[in-house]
């Protein structure tokens, strides 16, 4: 097992498609702030135009300074970037099934679904090297542009990072299965750029409305259990709700994926 982890891992470290995904992340996550701050003061040169011709428009300074925690609640910042990681992990965990690499070992494993394990293992090394390239470009773009302040809120927000890795290691394992398990890596592309996006959310408010007006529960929202609405969901994350969420999907998705590829031919 050890070996075939080191084997995924050497094959994810020298992918061209990691290395390209992970600077886009970095340089996307570091070119924001400053675009950010440049988009705010025209903003602010507009609106101190129109007050001169007799317009009543207030002008909001662009703060000086930005808090640690909330940088480390949401590495990630924009959705872009998660579709990257997404897609570049299909890629990474379909590789050696599209070449046909597979054959040369899986035949060789007492348990062909130990490749699965490993693939789920070196995803969570592609995992957590985004999402601190993620935050390293943010540390690094704010330090370009204002201060940032370490505030008593980080030990929280050094949690939420961890929990927002485990929401994005559960959206890796649904996307795991239709690419290992049922070897449809379309299908897991789209379902990559759907969940990483967020486009659910209309979805998730139209369910809202059925169910409470089926089941007359008008405090239940789905985002609060969905794992992509909660990994978007910046400093505002319900920890009890991402550790059950995150939980629940590995341990249904990662057994059915072994078992389907252990049943599975090698092709």
């Amino acid at each position: 097992m050890r070996n075939i982890i080191r084997m995924d891992y050497y094959r994810l470290v020298h992918s061209k498609s990691f290395k390209i995904n992970m600077l886009l992340v970095f340089f996307i996550s570091l070119m924001s702030k400053p675009i950010t701050m440049w988009m705010f003061k025209l903003m602010n040169n507009i609106a101190e135009q129109l007050s001169e011709e007799g317009n009543e428009i207030e002008v909001i300074a662009y703060p000086d300074t930005v808090m640690l925690s909330s940088l480390l609640c949401d590495p990630f910042g924009y959705t872009i970037l998660i579709v990257l990681c997404l897609i570049c992990m299909i890629g990474f965990a379909y590789a050696d099934i599209a070449n046909g690499y597979i054959k040369n070992y899986a035949g060789q494993l007492t348990k062909k679904g130990n490749s699965i394990i490993s693939k789920f293992t070196v995803i969570g090394i592609l995992n957590m090297f985004f999402m601190i390239a993620a935050l390293a470009g943010s540390v690094i773009g704010e330090l370009l542009v204002r201060k940032i302040e370490c505030d008593p809120g980080v030990p929280q927000a050094v949690g939420t990072f961890f929990l927002k890795f485990l929401l994005l290691q559960s959206l890796c394992t649904i996307l795991l299965f239709f690419t290992a398990g049922i070897k449809q890596k379309t299908i897991a592309t789209v379902a990559g750029v759907v969940l990483g996006s967020g486009m659910l959310g209309l979805a998730y408010m139209g369910l809202n409305s059925v169910i409470e007006k089926v089941f007359k529960l008008e405090s239940f929202n789905i985002n609060d259990y969905a794992p992509d609405s909660l990994l978007v969901s910046g400093g505002n994350l319900a920890a009890a709700n991402a550790l059950l969420v995150s939980v629940v999907i590995i341990a249904v998705f990662l057994p059915l994926t072994v078992r389907i590829f252990n049943k599975s031919d090698v092709k």
